[in-house]
């Protein structure tokens, strides 16, 4: 996989959302979401998401960082590899990918912890709609007028912070499957790479290694690890 090809990709996913971002901005939605946002759940939820995309950033250097490695025909993980099929075989194969998609899964959880905070968001919503809401005011009209205008307030955070940690989870959510295919495609390479070995012959053990597909098993016959 070309190395500068993750970080291409990277670049538009991430244009694309701060596009819609801008959108947002110039049509006056993110002013109204932060000011009707009273429990600052917004503002956790897209610091959470800003460390998302910074961690993705930093496995993106990592994996090309690798694949120059393999370009080169030496050093990294490839040696580490190397080694590794002289003492363990085939299971190498397994331990290396197990490593690999290791170092990206804490991505993901942040995705889903932008859904749960929104959800939460949901829930302090109604606790604030629903806060000073008595049946036995319900026949003042200044006392009615005043539970509406909570439980609009109420609403409008449960709602935006719903609407936030979802869409910032599908922007987040993008950047992690980019990153589980350059890390599949790195696997691949790797174990492609070592195969050759030093003198151009593939070693017993890499010959006789099946690649791993992250959550499903062994690669069926006649299937490799890119995607």
């Amino acid at each position: 996989m070309n190395q500068w090809l993750l970080w291409s990709r990277f670049t538009a996913i991430n244009l694309f959302g701060l596009a819609g971002l801008a959108l947002a901005w110039i049509n006056g939605w993110v002013a109204v979401v932060v000011e009707t946002d009273t429990s600052y759940i917004c503002f956790m939820i897209f610091v959470l998401f800003l460390i998302g995309v910074a961690a993705t950033a930093w496995r993106i250097m990592k994996l090309t960082a690798e694949l120059d490695c393999i370009e080169r025909g030496e050093g990294g993980r490839l040696d580490h590899y190397r080694r590794a099929l002289a003492t363990a075989g085939s299971n190498a194969t397994r331990s290396l990918e197990l490593r690999l998609f290791g170092r990206i899964t804490f991505i993901r959880q942040i995705a889903n912890a932008l859904v749960m905070l929104g959800l939460i968001g949901t829930v302090v919503g109604f606790v604030i709609a629903l806060n000073g809401v008595s049946t036995n005011a319900v026949q003042d009209a200044n006392s009615i007028s005043g539970m509406v205008g909570n439980m609009i307030r109420g609403m409008g955070v449960a709602l935006y912070t719903t609407l936030v940690g979802s869409v910032l989870n599908l922007w987040l959510g993008a950047n992690y499957q980019l990153l589980v295919t350059g890390t599949t495609n790195l696997a691949a390479a790797l174990i492609d790479a070592a195969g050759r070995g030093v003198d151009g012959a593939p070693p017993a053990a890499v010959a006789t290694a099946r690649p791993y597909v992250t959550g499903i098993g062994p690669a069926a016959s006649g299937e490799t690890a890119h995607v």
